[in-house]
């Protein structure tokens, strides 16, 4: 019963997708010339963290020119740490088995993380829009491809010692949430190859630190820029639709560009209405959860890899041990329908 309810689920998530949308992140000041996520990362990892039974696949064409992973094992190999394929290859096809899968790992970590319902559903809604519940994706609109050559340039100096700093093809937009790995990366590991972030449970804690860094600069003041590049001062709340546009499109302050911006809210809103997320709630950091230090059997984690591992192999135990049980009750099943034709043969014999 849970996996057909979290196959139903998935299948309203997918069907909230824009079909056009190739997993390009919301850009709401693109048209600024700023590229989103520019002052999300932090330059240390503590400004950025408030504390450390398969189914039959359906396929989801979102991209004619792809091809199908249809061999769940294969699928499951490239994970974690890797993207199901390069910045010149074609976006692979996405089976609705997947989506469910995406949908469970998202749940395994906001659970962890003892997250709210209501940013468990930001996550999910994001996840949706963004990728289509496709993980290891690399985003390669052309606005994507463009903003991630253009943030290269600005931020390569920022990744001095890191083995990948010279190489632009690698700082492309990753995984779940459409990130620029040029400025997300530095939320995980400054040190770190920045194709980490086509890794789904990497993605998920990435986008609750910066969120929670949005969040705690809400509160205060914030100094903007008009049209003429003149400062000024601004102040907002923390909403979901705050947080979301905020992390989404790279700060706080509003957008130059009205129209633009007002079409992105409406779009947000609606998709939120639809999934019960109320865009106007205020939002506590508490509501974004606390990364766990410890694997549910108590075993410490005291880094962030080890955080990353445990988190994978929980959430790979939980997928065999709910693929056993669902194989079990099929067993079971198939003995009660055979025992019940034995019995009605028997019945039938002459006496």
């Amino acid at each position: 019963m849970r996996l057909v309810q979290l196959t139903a689920l998935a299948y309203c998530i997918g069907f909230l997708t824009d079909v056009f949308d190739d997993g390009a992140s919301a850009k709401m000041d693109e048209a600024d010339g700023t590229s989103p996520g520019r002052h999300i990362a932090a330059d240390n990892l503590d400004d950025a963290v408030s504390a450390p039974a398969p189914l039959m696949p359906i396929r989801v064409d979102r991209d004619p020119e792809g091809s199908f992973i249809d061999d769940r094992a294969a699928v499951q190999a490239l994970l974690p740490h890797a993207c199901v394929h390069g910045v010149n290859d074609k976006r692979p096809k996405l089976t609705r088995n997947e989506q469910v899968r995406t949908h469970r790992v998202i749940a395994h970590v906001a659970k962890r993380l003892k997250a709210s319902d209501e940013f468990h559903k930001l996550l999910q809604l994001v996840a949706a829009r963004e990728s289509s519940l496709q993980q290891g994706l690399v985003h390669r609109l052309s606005p994507d491809l463009e903003g991630s050559y253009s943030a290269w340039r600005k931020m390569q100096k920022t990744y001095e010692g890191n083995p990948h700093a010279a190489d632009p093809s690698v700082w492309q937009t990753y995984g779940l949430f459409g990130m620029n790995s040029n400025y997300f990366t530095l939320v995980w590991d400054k040190a770190a190859d920045p194709r980490i972030l086509c890794d789904a449970i990497v993605d998920v804690l990435v986008y609750r630190r910066a969120a929670a860094r949005m969040i705690r600069k809400a509160g205060g003041n914030i100094v903007c820029k008009d049209e003429q590049g003149k400062p000024f001062n601004y102040t907002t709340k923390a909403t979901w639709e705050t947080v979301h546009r905020a992390v989404s499109g790279g700060k706080l302050c509003p957008s130059k560009y009205e129209e633009t911006a007002a079409t992105m809210k409406r779009f947000f809103r609606g998709r939120a209405h639809k999934v019960g997320l109320n865009p106007d709630q205020p939002v506590t950091l508490k509501m974004l959860g606390v990364e766990p230090d410890k694997g549910l059997d108590g075993t410490p984690w005291t880094d962030q890899d080890q955080l990353l591992t445990g988190l994978w192999s929980e959430f790979e135990a939980a997928q065999a041990n709910d693929e056993a049980e669902l194989l079990a009750a099929e067993t079971a099943r198939a003995e009660r329908v055979k025992t019940r034709v034995a019995a009605r043969a028997a019945r039938k014999q002459p006496r």
